[in-house]
């Protein structure tokens, strides 16, 4: 493992690829591992975001005009299919 200047320890492998990837990108590699950290803490802030959003979608309660709905769903469903079986 490597030590960077922050003191972290990483592997060689990665820190020699991500100097490599710096220095085509033209930028310190400094600025480049604040780039990755900072996208990934959005990424990771969207997905949670996301998780919960889903969730929070999924624990309602099915009301009666959704029940409705999906009763006359399944008559028209198995209406359209009947006999195809």
């Amino acid at each position: 493992m490597t030590e960077p200047s922050a003191g972290l320890p990483i592997q060689t492998e990665l820190v020699d690829d991500t100097q490599a990837l710096a220095k085509e990108l033209g930028v310190s590699w400094g600025q480049l591992i604040t780039l990755a950290l900072q996208d990934f803490v959005q990424r990771y802030r969207g997905q949670k975001n996301l998780v919960e959003r889903i969730n929070a979608a999924y624990s309602d309660e099915i009301d009666s005009e959704e029940t409705s709905l999906m009763a006359a769903m399944r008559s028209t469903h198995r209406r359209v299919v009947e006999g195809e079986w």
